[in-house]
């Protein structure tokens, strides 16, 4: 194993060119090669959006950023040493601002004096860091590695300044994002204060991440629509900067396991491969591009594990900074409660003394739980159920009916034997109508090589008697949160996220054991550039090869802000309506490029068409004076969403979709119609309503 310091390597090439040249032209290149993929604006407009984009829709999410970082430097006397003192700050301070910028918007205080007062504060408790001493492998040569990071790390960031709904195909265009992640931060600026609503059953998540989004805009000045949408894209280009700091995090927690379990193997190494994984798995650059919440577990968890492993704090200490982390983790997404903390919590005791785990245990649980508790009162206050929608046999059932629960609950259910969801993490899915369907676990091919590396590094633990140790503690962090994603959820590839670090740390571990240094060097090179390359091909076929096609147009298109051939039915719509109108959405669940006064439901929440129907069931032409009394003016009817409902079983009982026929009948010609071609059914279309209306 007697692996030599990564200075004795050489690399005669490469390694007497100036490392900071070779970055500073491949970040700048490998950029321009991306955007000259696929049809859309002038090369040169792309070239300079990204600029543009970069510069003023990054600057807000960097600021918070800084802030949470400013924010943890208040831990800084718990940690004795600089071995992952960074990510553990970074992951207690960003926990810290989230949970500070939820709280005062719960309170209704959130506007942009207090957006601002709140991240100045973060800064200025950063600025004593900017004069400490930078300690940096810097003495390493240059090599392929570095190449494969910066590349992933532009990668991420090109990807980032798309407009949201255009990527990717594996979340449908980024339909949670346009339906709640972004939708959210609206109305909650909106409305001024961060509150459930009962059209959107997704504003009763924890919504940690959703109230950055708002905070991030309120710094801006302006709302999610301002300047052509200009925070929608601030939006994601947070998500990609949690996506580039979970990368260094994830190295640290490599170099941090390297030097614990293999101390004689290279641990620079280790974390550049760490690091080069990270950027390189697809399914990280999805969820790192989008406005999503999934990066952000992947942070927190990886800086909780980091804080988990540090046998050299008293483990009081760690249990409440990893309690607090994981809370924080949750609060972005509820499913770290059973697919990220059963890992930090074993990390946890593997690394401390058995007279201290009942303390450490409850000392984590405690913290974790007063950390969700504002949201925890906040569904309480607004639905009767701390945990609406779920457990609705215990709590009680809101305000929803029980077939509404059960419409819910049927959505979110994977039908199938004990057996078929365990064998559904390795095996396809039969009956999968797509590849998102299909691929439920870690064969999808967003996961590239990372399952396959992880698995690998950690058989090579549990074979070797004195690493045995180390690979039955992997295996028991691997292996509890996959029971609980076989067992408590509905099997989506995607929700196996939080499991990333730890794979990829097991990966890395299994490249730098390689005993023969040539040979280890390169296969850490080829794999670090295979799979940023894989991520590369994944992002370049989005859009049937046209990721870019509306990367110069930014979020306006949609908004309707340019004259272009064929507007997006959301453009038209703002158009269509005039000042002061309201929109109704029937079947469409993704309002946020429509402007103005707009008004939808999620599939399970209540049906603004159900009240007319409610009013007159037997007779249709009257449902439009209903809705009309209630103050609609323009109506969308999504034909191919409300057909998927049907299909599916989601439609409220109310609905006959015969009756539902007759009545958009009655309502007269459609103002426009959308088909995906001439011959087939229209898709959407939209029709005005008045007073004259039956």
């Amino acid at each position: 194993m007697g692996a030599m310091p990564d200075h004795a390597t050489t690399q005669a090439p490469i390694s007497r060119v100036n490392p900071k040249i070779v970055v500073f032209v491949i970040a700048i290149a490998f950029p321009a090669i991306l955007l000259m993929r696929g049809d859309g604006g002038p090369w040169v407009a792309r070239i300079m959006t990204l600029i543009d984009t970069l510069i003023r829709a990054g600057w807000a999410p960097c600021a918070y950023l800084i802030a949470g970082a400013g924010f943890g430097r208040l831990i800084r006397k718990w940690i004795p040493s600089d071995r992952g003192r960074w990510c553990i700050e970074l992951g207690f301070g960003l926990t810290l601002l989230l949970s500070i910028t939820h709280l005062v918007g719960m309170l209704g205080m959130l506007s942009t004096i207090s957006a601002w007062f709140i991240t100045g504060l973060g800064i200025v408790l950063f600025l004593p860091r900017l004069r400490e001493k930078k300690v940096t492998d810097s003495d390493a040569p240059f090599s392929p590695i570095h190449i494969a990071i910066v590349c992933g790390i532009m990668l991420a960031l090109v990807m980032a300044c798309n407009p949201p709904g255009v990527l990717w195909a594996s979340e449908y265009g980024g339909f949670d994002a346009l339906s709640y992640h972004l939708q959210l931060p609206r109305e909650w600026i909106e409305q001024g204060r961060i509150w459930p609503s009962d059209h959107n059953v997704y504003s009763f998540l924890p919504s940690y991440i959703e109230a950055a989004y708002a905070h991030i805009a309120l710094m801006m000045g302006g709302g999610m629509h301002a300047d052509d949408g200009r925070a929608l894209i601030s939006a994601q280009i947070f998500s990609a900067l949690m996506l580039i700091f979970a990368a260094g995090c994830i190295g640290e927690l490599a170099r941090m396991s390297c030097a614990r379990v293999l101390p004689n193997a290279d641990e620079q190494l280790a974390g550049r491969v760490a690091i080069a994984l990270s950027l390189g798995t697809p399914w990280l650059i999805v969820v790192g591009t989008l406005a999503y919440n999934e990066i952000a577990v992947v942070l927190l968890g990886a800086a909780a594990l980091c804080m988990a492993m540090r046998s050299d704090i008293a483990a009081w200490k760690r249990a409440i900074v990893c309690g607090f982390i994981v809370g924080g983790a949750c609060s972005c997404k509820p499913t770290a409660l059973f697919l990220l903390a059963p890992s930090v919590g074993i990390v946890l005791l593997a690394c401390s003394a058995r007279k201290h785990w009942v303390m450490a245990t409850i000392g984590c649980v405690v913290v974790g739980g007063l950390t969700i508790t504002p949201w925890l009162i906040r569904n309480e206050l607004s639905a009767g159920n701390p945990v609406f929608p779920q457990m609705a046999g215990v709590f009680g059932n809101g305000h929803w009916s029980v077939g509404q629960h059960a419409i819910y609950a049927s959505a979110h259910a994977f039908d199938g034997s004990i057996i078929d969801r365990f064998a559904m993490l390795v095996v396809p899915d039969p009956d999968g109508m797509d590849h998102v369907s299909r691929f439920r676990g870690f064969t999808n091919r967003q996961w590239a090589l990372t399952p396959l590396l992880g698995l690998i590094g950690l058989m090579a633990l549990l074979i070797r008697g004195w690493t045995h140790r180390a690979g039955f503690v992997a295996f028991m962090a691997l292996g509890l949160p996959i029971v609980a994603w076989a067992m408590l959820t509905h099997l989506q590839s995607r929700f196996l996220i939080p499991l990333a670090p730890i794979l990829i740390v097991l990966g890395s571990l299994a490249i730098v054991r390689i005993v023969n240094r040539p040979a280890r060097e390169a296969v850490a090179k080829v794999v670090c550039i295979g799979v940023v390359m894989w991520s590369t091909g994944m992002a370049l076929v989005q859009k049937q090869g046209n990721p870019f096609v509306l990367f110069d147009l930014g979020p306006g298109y949609a908004l309707g802000a340019y004259e272009i051939e064929q507007l997006p039915w959301t453009a038209a719509v703002n158009r269509i309506v005039g000042k002061g109108e309201a929109v109704y959405l029937l079947g469409d669940a993704t309002p946020i490029y429509v402007t103005g006064d707009v008004r939808y439901n999620t599939v399970y929440d209540h049906w603004l068409l159900g009240d007319a129907i409610n009013a007159y069931p037997d007779d249709p032409q009257r449902w439009t004076g209903v809705l009309h009394e209630a103050g609609i003016d323009v109506i969308v009817i999504g034909f191919s969403e409300i057909n998927r409902y049907a299909r599916s079983g989601w439609l409220p009982e109310s609905i006959d979709p015969q009756q539902l026929i007759e009545w958009i009948d009655s309502l007269g010609e459609p103002i426009q119609v959308w088909s995906s071609t001439p011959d087939s059914p229209p898709i959407r279309a939209v029709y005005r309503i008045d007073e004259s209306s039956p």
